[in-house]
């Protein structure tokens, strides 16, 4: 199989005897498409994505880079970026500078594709990404009536950096042709702290209904994230209007665009799509029946604060209210003192906590420091006192986890932002979907629903925090 992606997102190709991924020991290729280039997911893509797949060498080849910008250019970096063609020596693959350059030229090798460009352009790359998927399908079903195919199909997976969107119809619509759709491929979103082994725990924990019937959800977050914030150089973290690449054509930069202003930008959309897609991970988002699905959100009632040079929110508070009767209350800040790039590095303090009518799962600590927490089950008993549990030493998961038990550690373990190494367990579990999805042996992964409902939420924060009233979710 083939996959890979772009400098705003990564396109791989996977096979049976061989992959091709952005970023992984497949060939893989970059995207980034005209005008919505963006200096944040430029680095990510460099600093990041590109290193953790050429780690997983030999097994993956990168395939290709795409990205509008022939020299892109960071504000994040103390360092210039490389340019495309220097990109294309380090990593021996093409570049090309759109999407359909790209799959006009490898499309039909790719196996996996790694979509890092901004919030706002996801859909269309995204979209893109699914009807080639789709094409495919199509292709093998015309060869097997005609008695020329085998009967496989080679699936195109996904892997998307976070937010799935910023436009709540946007995120339905790429659930909708991912999971209905274009079931075939992967569709992964880089939440990587759902991918944790401990995410994977309190996951069977609820499933098996261990603190019982959840009833209230408490959930904050709070980074040393001013510094980029209230900078208005960080364009796409901060601003509201949609961004042009400042190294395009002037063509480029006069041309109409038709993309709507976000009802807001900053710590929410930037931050806390971590935070509320751990916890629907959790809670098996996706994975149950509508009768079933725990904490569906209907309405939000928000109040967010500004940074003073940018307007963009840094501090919120949200009380969204759910269908099901859970109480759930959400808060954030930029505002923690310090930055994770100091010396020593200033993690990001998190907190949740969910509470059932049989007990009790807590998690938080700092995000730098492992021994700053743990996942703890706590168990209450009528008549008795709670007694704490450590699910991560004292329960046998043995079979259960997606990774082999051994690995889990107990400390707290949340955002996996190492720049070293062979990549997150999202990255991972991408990759493996390009390795087993041509064998037909294993359900692709998708994220696509999670992606949604952090979507829904973060639109009616932003929403109610103009309105200053609360904003409904279509559920």
């Amino acid at each position: 199989m083939k996959s890979g992606g772009g400098r705003d997102s990564f396109f791989a190709r996977l096979a049976c005897d061989r992959m091709w991924m952005v970023g992984s020991s497949f060939h893989s290729t970059l995207l980034c498409t005209p005008k919505h280039n963006l200096s944040s997911t430029l680095l990510h893509i460099v600093g990041w994505h590109l290193p953790h797949l050429a780690a997983n060498s030999p097994h993956i080849e990168i395939a290709a880079v795409v990205d509008s910008a022939l020299k892109p250019v960071s504000t994040l970096s103390s360092s210039p970026l490389l340019s495309i063609d220097e990109l294309s020596k380090k990593y021996h693959c093409p570049c090309y500078t759109s999407v359909s350059q790209m799959l006009e030229d490898v499309g039909p090798t790719l196996d996996g594709v790694i979509i890092a460009t901004s919030h706002a352009s996801h859909f269309e790359v995204g979209v893109s990404l699914l009807n080639e998927g789709i094409r495919r399908r199509r292709m093998a079903e015309t060869e097997n009536d005609g008695g020329q195919g085998d009967g496989k199909i080679r699936a195109l997976n996904i892997l998307m950096e976070k937010p799935m969107t910023t436009d709540v119809n946007e995120a339905r619509r790429l659930w909708e042709m991912s999971a209905k759709g274009y079931p075939e491929g992967a569709f992964i979103i880089n939440h990587t702290a759902s991918y944790r082994l401990q995410t994977q725990v309190a996951r069977q924990i609820i499933a098996s209904n261990q603190i019982g019937k959840i009833r209230h959800i408490s959930a904050q977050m709070n980074g040393p994230l001013m510094w980029l914030f209230n900078d208005p150089s960080n364009h796409s973290w901060v601003s509201k209007t949609p961004w042009k690449n400042p190294t395009s054509s002037e063509e480029e930069k006069e041309a109409p665009d038709d993309r709507s202003p976000l009802p807001g930008n900053g710590y929410a959309y930037g931050q806390i799509a971590h935070l509320i897609a751990w916890i629907y991970a959790v809670l098996g988002a996706g994975q149950k029946s509508a009768a079933e699905e725990i904490a569906v959100p209907t309405k939000v009632y928000c109040n967010m604060s500004h940074a003073p040079k940018t307007g963009a929110d840094i501090s919120f508070a949200a009380v969204i209210t759910c269908c099901d009767g859970v109480t759930f209350a959400l808060s954030g800040t930029a505002l923690l003192p310090g930055s994770q790039y100091a010396d020593p590095p200033i993690g990001k303090h998190i907190n949740i906590e969910l509470y059932g009518e049989k007990g009790s799962l807590i998690y938080g600590g700092d995000d730098k420091i492992p021994g700053s927490g743990r996942l703890q089950l706590r168990r209450s008993e009528v008549g008795k006192n709670c007694q704490p549990e450590y699910p991560c030493s004292d329960q046998d998961w043995t079979g259960r986890l997606e990774e082999p038990a051994s690995e889990l550690k107990d400390g707290f373990y949340f955002e996996d932002g190492e720049q070293e190494g062979i990549g997150p367990g999202s990255l991972k579990a991408f990759l493996d979907a390009c390795r087993t999805s041509c064998t037909g042996k294993k359900a692709p992964r998708n994220d696509s629903f999670i992606g949604l409902r952090t979507v829904q939420i973060l639109d009616a924060m932003y929403r109610s925090s103009l309105s200053g009233n609360a904003e409904e979710i279509d559920v």
